[in-house]
């Protein structure tokens, strides 16, 4: 053990820099040991056959570069010829990019049409296998010409198909499971079928049998049919997160009607999937989405579409839109190619994803990286008010940071360097505006330094672990520290949206209700948000588990593992009456093993909108008898009547930890008699030397 020295660390933060004492700036914290996907890379597309022009050394230069002025993409995305006579289209565009990027360089390709489906049609089955060796010959074809293919997809949009080939939900799952490991031949990953809205549909009857799913590599997906203003659950596949499945986002740009160089324009716009509207354009956007691939959606790779066009990365002159773009911007990285190097040149390919607060306030999102050496550390926080400057602390956490140097764009600035930062202590409030009284939406990239981690262990909640058979409420999780395994839990935001009990990120709520069913619960739940429980097993057994919930939702749901192995499929938390979050019942989810010892609990939210009050483990001596869950429905003092004489009684507290034995006669002396064994008034539960359970008041 011992701390682990750091050589270095990026922090991207947004957007004028100052050490302040601003009482009310939210936070951002950073956990290095909270890993997730690991990041491919940035790209875009390049169609010699229908732009017209490939790209030139010099694009290559300002886009795959990762100097000052340049994007720093690594991927480059191409068509695969309908034909043989149509490979080289694309061999020159890229060796100029592979020249450039060097070994960051990702090339991936996919297939439009081809001699066996043009366009509105499908591959019959009977040429699978002809289908299989055109994509193959183009792969094979590529990797000749020196530019080998990373990943071949299986068909473009495969859902918007008059245009291009088809294929049907049952298609793609036959075509899958029996033809598309036979695409690795040139050492070339697959890419599913990539649908133009992400539509799920698509997806999952192969993910959903895995022996079609081992011919997949990545899910690749187009984002057509989302906007700034689609819910973050649009970005999210808990079934592909389930089944850890890569994703790329392969496609996709946010406005293809105006300038790329417009940073707030009202005008209107449209693409394939949303109708033309008046709307407000902005480059933001660009920003705001790649966010919500990464940050939301779980995707490792963000693939715009041209990458030279008058709306895309490096801007050029219109083609009939009638924009008239200047001469003096043709040729030159657009608005939003600088917005996109802020992740780009930054989070280089192997970085991993690692916690943070992902919405710290209204209109401010923000995501964290990790480089594949662990020597650098990335924080990329967006501010989409164009209105209002925001104050925000970023704590690293467990890291001593000396120094940050920062990088902006906003509507004045071009990734422009900002100069130094001092940090204290890991930390630094900044506030974010970007200097321009009209627009203050920006984003920015620090480069910092870390010396060193600190590590600080976590502690039980009220100092005492908790022992099993027992109950565990849900809001007291251990204790946070820092260093790898200190984390206790992971939430969406900054902000306790319950406002109760706790002052961190974790949303408690008040239960109203007497004595016994009044206190706290978990709220305001997301899928993939979890706490742990550090537990103590007295004894290895078959333990019968059960919950108190409550869901005014159809498809809520959470699991358990301990010690990071899984200990209950996803369970179901069935919708109260009236979609009612106050109506909290007790359900009961079969049993599970534990062995004897000390242990760590997660609780994760599998299924969104959720309150949680307590989850028990019952005792493993009493089944088929009558199990102790903590639950009203078996703890009542009807179920059990003293007999007469003298008795044995174990006396436990509510959560179910042994607070001593006594011997009694009657009710009125067991009462008495408990009050030796605890320290404070209140319920307790007394489980006789048969096994039988009751629940008393004890006056102290």
């Amino acid at each position: 053990m011992g701390n682990k020295i750091c050589k270095g660390g990026l922090i991207a933060l947004g957007c004028l820099w100052g050490l302040t004492g601003v009482a009310f700036a939210s936070t951002v914290n950073v956990d290095l040991d909270e890993e997730h996907q690991v990041i491919r890379g940035f790209g875009a597309m390049v169609h010699t056959a229908w732009q017209g022009y490939g790209l030139t050394e010099t694009d290559a230069q300002l886009a795959f570069g990762t100097g000052d002025g340049e994007i720093g993409l690594n991927t480059l995305r191409i068509p695969v010829g309908e034909n043989s006579n149509g490979f080289d289209a694309d061999v020159q565009a890229a060796q100029n990019a592979k020249k450039v990027a060097g070994k960051d360089f990702i090339l991936f390709a996919t297939p439009w049409t081809s001699p066996y489906a043009s366009g509105g049609a499908s591959v019959s089955s009977s040429n699978y296998q002809n289908y299989t060796d055109h994509l193959n010959s183009f792969a094979g074809h590529m990797k000749e010409r020196g530019v080998p293919l990373y990943a071949i997809s299986i068909q473009n949009e495969p859902d918007y198909c008059h245009k291009w080939a088809c294929m049907s939900p049952n298609e793609i799952y036959n075509y899958t499971k029996n033809y598309a490991d036979q695409l690795r031949k040139h050492g070339t990953k697959v890419i599913s079928a990539e649908s133009f809205a992400y539509q799920r549909d698509q997806y999952d009857k192969v993910l959903n049998d895995t022996s079609a799913l081992k011919n997949w590599d990545i899910l690749g997906a187009h984002f057509y049919a989302s906007s700034a203003n689609s819910p973050d659950s649009w970005f999210q596949y808990s079934l592909a997160d389930k089944n850890n499945v890569e994703r790329w986002m392969t496609e996709h740009y946010t406005e293809s009607q105006g300038s790329g160089n417009y940073w707030r324009t009202y005008m209107k716009t449209g693409d394939q999937a949303n109708e033309n509207k008046w709307d407000t354009v902005k480059a933001m956007d660009v920003g705001y989405e790649i966010h919500r691939a990464l940050a939301v959606g779980n995707f490792s790779q963000y693939t715009w579409w041209y990458l030279k066009r008058c709306y895309g990365f490096i801007m050029d002159k219109d083609y009939g839109n009638n924009l008239q773009i200047p001469q003096n911007e043709i040729g030159k990285v657009s608005k939003r190619g600088y917005v996109a190097s802020q992740y780009a040149r930054f989070i280089r390919p192997g970085a991993i994803r690692i916690g943070a607060t992902i919405n710290p306030e209204p209109e401010v999102y923000a995501s964290a990286y990790k480089s594949a050496g662990e020597d650098t550390v990335i924080v990329v926080l967006v501010n989409r008010d164009y209105k209002n400057s925001k104050t925000v602390t970023i704590n690293v956490l467990g890291a001593k940071i000396k120094t940050f140097h920062m990088y902006t764009t906003s509507e004045a600035k071009n990734a422009q360097y900002e100069g130094e930062v001092k940090v204290k202590d890991g930390s630094v409030t900044i506030t974010m505006d970007a200097g321009n009284t009209s627009n203050k939406d920006c984003i920015v990239t620090l480069v910092g330094k870390i010396a060193e981690q600190v590590v600080i262990p976590r502690k039980p909640y009220g100092g005492e672990i908790v022992v099993l058979p027992g109950r565990i409420e849900v809001e007291d999780y251990d204790i946070p520290g820092s260093g790898k395994g200190n984390k206790t839990y992971s939430d969406n935001e900054a902000e306790n949206k319950g406002k109760a009990y706790r002052e961190d990120g974790v949303d408690i709520v008040q239960i109203d209700g007497n004595d016994e069913t009044k206190g706290y619960a978990i709220g305001y739940t997301n899928a993939g948000e979890w706490l742990e429980y550090t537990i103590k097993v007295e004894n290895k057994g078959e333990y019968p588990f059960s919950a108190r919930v409550a869901s005014g939702s159809t498809s809520s749901s959470f699991k358990l593992l301990v010690d990071g192995e899984s200990i209950t499929d996803e369970i179901s938390v069935p919708q109260t009456a009236d979609n009612d979050w106050s109506v909290y019942k007790v359900i009961e989810a079969g049993s599970t093993t534990l062995t004897a010892g000390e242990h760590t609990v997660r609780l994760v939210i599998t299924g969104s909108y959720v309150n949680i009050d307590w989850f028990a483990f019952g005792d493993p001596t009493l089944q088929n008898k009558v199990p102790w869950d903590g639950t009203e429905k078996i703890l009542v003092s009807n179920r059990y009547s003293l007999k007469n004489g003298i008795d044995s009684y174990a006396i436990y507290d509510i959560r179910g930890a042994f607070m001593g034995k006594v011997q009694a006669a009657n009710l009125q002396e067991l009462r008495l008699n408990a009050s030796n064994c605890v320290k404070r008034g209140g319920a307790y539960l007394a489980k006789s030397s048969t096994g039988a359970t009751l629940r008393i008041q004890v006056v102290k």
